[in-house]
């Protein structure tokens, strides 16, 4: 014949629970509102008198914020680079341009002069009565 199991009462202080799943409850808890005091150190109208639904609340707009401010400043940065590469290059093609024009003008002096003929092949006159050597 079996003895019926015994079943131990502990009695617990006022407040102080005994129960496994209310002592994971209570770390639980104590884990949430060890996160909730970093985020009301942080985000700024966050106060320990608020309710939970209002310090929530603040911090989701504060959040949203933080995320409008990031794209802004991300817009900008990319309007930034854009209008740096933008200058850049156009200062490359003034620069190619400029380049451009003085071989012109130094092909046209040389064409005046006879030292290049048509095409811009070069063609040196001899006074040689030889022709070219």
């Amino acid at each position: 014949m079996e003895k019926p199991k015994e079943v131990v009462h502990v009695r617990a202080r006022r407040g102080q629970a005994t129960d496994s799943h209310s002592l994971a409850e209570r770390v639980r808890r104590g884990k949430i509102n060890e996160r909730l005091r970093c985020l009301q150190d942080i985000v700024p109208g966050c106060y320990k008198t608020m309710g939970m639904a209002l310090m929530l609340d603040e911090i989701i707009n504060y959040v949203q914020s933080l995320q409008n401010q990031v794209e802004f400043l991300s817009m900008k940065l990319t309007a930034a680079s854009t209008y740096y590469d933008f200058n850049s290059e156009s200062d490359a093609m003034e620069r190619m341009q400029r380049e451009k024009a003085e071989e012109a003008k130094e092909l046209e002096r040389l064409m005046r002069e006879g030292y290049v003929g048509i095409g811009g092949v070069a063609c040196f006159h001899s006074s040689s009565p030889y022709g070219p050597l």
